[in-house]
């Protein structure tokens, strides 16, 4: 797609159609939208010879023919094989923002499982199920419908947007760094980037009654080690006390037994001081025991389970093994390779010190498969984020804001290069079961949340 330009006369002040209809009108008008959008099997591999281009490229097609007016007033831009990166222009540059989505979807293995098939779109029993719902066409279908109704009026942004829908999020692409590079030849130094990761969240913490708007404000690190050992193999009969396959179990086992530190880092403590601000009695009293920073606490956290623990220290996941080819064959090479989130206090290479250091085993051989250094922070104590919270109260105004490290990756850790505030949020409602629906069986958005997300985008982009 040749990059195109369009000039829309200012129009401060004019009036947002969408505040003139039913909330469940808009709900159900992004749903009917997102639901094309779904249709569309954006579904990205590794290898991208892979994919089925024909289904990116209709679904390039299906936004701008959905949302025609805001595809009209930007200047559009193709970057990797079918990302958009599109410019708004506003009446002033000084602040520009980056409002961030992807278009890719991870595959559906089996659609057994699902009450309604995966790429169809069905809009039913007031939700709208299928694989992207939230994860994060969802997200997407609301930033442009925001964007929509306001362009339909001849408004013009108070600063320059720009819209970046990656397509190669879920397999760590590279589309995202190609943007940024756009933007850096540009001199954009965006003011604030948004991108999906924390959500609004039911049934998060427990004692905790409210939803909790959780904002991203880093990320961690990505480390996948493989870690091999070797040994003369032979016939099974016969089997040494001590093989390539016992070396490797060895090393997993000692990873377990002495795991990374724990501390709570500053962030993390004032999420546990918003949290305890609401939270009632003893469940009061237990956060602001463990919202104080350092190891103490972090221990005290990592005992509680796995997802406390991997709040307060780099973890170290074995994945996938290696060993012998037959049943009745000892192996001659044996591996496994480990997938380790490093914690914003560490960086890979104290990572991987950390991992031959607990292993302590000169015999295993180690070889780095991927590596991302852990996010910058991005800050609570400013504009960027108060705005947020401004507008999470117009959407969800029962909600909690919180800042929070995510423990997965987003295109938004690209952006951290070309802009200090970087934020992972979707406004969109999710309890427990439809949080384990992402990347699983059955997801699916309630319609409601969809008119929420269309509420908070209007007014992030008017406030600008």
């Amino acid at each position: 797609m040749s990059p195109t330009s369009h000039v829309v006369p200012a129009s401060d002040g004019l009036p947002d159609p969408c505040e003139f209809l039913a909330p469940d009108d808009v709900s159900l008008r992004v749903a009917a939208k997102l639901a094309e959008l779904i249709r569309c099997r954006t579904v990205s591999r590794p290898d991208r010879t892979l994919e089925d281009r024909a289904e990116f490229t209709r679904h390039v097609q299906a936004i701008n023919s959905l949302f025609p007016h805001i595809a009209g007033a930007v200047e559009q831009h193709t970057v990797g094989i079918t990302g958009q990166l599109w410019h708004w222009r506003g009446g002033e540059s000084a602040r520009p923002i980056v409002l961030m989505a992807h278009q890719d979807v991870v595959p559906v293995e089996s659609e057994d499982h699902w009450e309604h098939p995966p790429f169809d779109g069905v809009i039913a029993d007031g939700r709208i199920h299928g694989r992207g719902t939230l994860d994060d066409k969802g997200d997407l279908a609301c930033i442009l419908e925001a964007a929509e109704s306001l362009a339909a009026t001849g408004f013009v942004p108070g600063q320059d947007v720009y819209f970046f829908f990656g397509d190669c999020e879920e397999t760590a692409g590279a589309t995202a760094a190609e943007a940024v590079e756009f933007l850096r030849g540009r001199g954009v130094r965006p003011w604030l980037v948004l991108d999906e990761g924390g959500a609004v969240a039911h049934q998060a913490f427990p004692g905790i009654g409210a939803p909790v708007g959780v904002i991203g404000v880093s990320e961690k690190g990505i480390l996948d080690l493989l870690l091999e050992a070797e040994d003369a193999g032979g016939h099974a009969s016969a089997p040494p006390s001590f093989g390539a396959v016992q070396r490797i179990a060895r090393a997993i086992l000692r990873l377990q037994r002495k795991p990374f530190p724990a501390s709570v880092h500053p962030a993390t403590e004032e999420m546990f001081k918003r949290l305890g601000s609401t939270a009632p009695g003893l469940m009061r009293t237990a956060l602001r025991l463990v919202a104080r920073p350092g190891r103490p606490a972090g221990e005290v956290l990592a005992r509680v389970g796995a997802e406390p623990a991997a709040m307060v220290r780099t973890t170290v996941a074995a994945t996938e093994l290696q060993g012998s080819d037959g049943t009745n064959v000892l192996a001659r090479r044996a591996a496994v390779t480990l997938n380790i989130r490093i914690a914003v206090t560490e960086s890979v290479a104290s990572a991987i010190a950390g991992v031959r250091k607990r292993i302590a085993d000169p015999r295993i051989r180690h070889t780095v498969l991927s590596a991302t250094e852990p996010s910058p922070l991005s800050p609570v104590d400013c504009e960027q984020f108060a705005l947020l919270e401004s507008c999470m109260g117009r959407s969800h105004p029962e909600a909690l804001a919180v800042p929070y490290i995510m423990m997965a990756a987003t295109d938004a850790r690209f952006f951290a290069a070309i802009s200090e505030h970087v934020y992972r949020f979707a406004p969109l409602g999710m309890d427990k079961a439809q949080r384990g629906s992402i990347h699983g069986t059955n997801e699916s958005v309630a319609i409601p949340e969809l008119g929420k997300g269309v509420a908070f985008y209007r007014q992030l982009l008017r406030s600008l």
